[in-house]
């Protein structure tokens, strides 16, 4: 309904009102979204050097154990387990 004299306003016009109404909370929850952002990506990021560090230290890990087995087969090659065939 309106008031004599005074037109009737559309939907688009009071939303722009509204929004306008609020232009601080739109700033805030813009800023939230960019913290939230940047939080999420260093998460993700310092979990990626985990994993790259879990995968080097794996391969150092499984190359010092080669090492080991081959220096007990040369040091060693009338172990009992090498005779021990299928």
């Amino acid at each position: 309904m309106t008031i004599s004299g005074e037109e009737s306003r559309d939907w688009k016009e009071i939303a722009a009102d509204w929004a306008a109404g609020r232009w601080r909370w739109w700033i805030a929850a813009v800023l939230l979204l960019f913290v939230l952002n940047n939080f999420v990506g260093s998460v993700v990021g310092i979990m990626g050097f985990i994993a790259l560090g879990n995968r080097v230290v794996g391969r150092v890990l499984r190359a010092k154990r080669v090492v080991q087995q081959v220096q007990q087969i040369v040091t060693n090659p009338e172990d009992p387990r090498e005779e021990a065939g299928p």
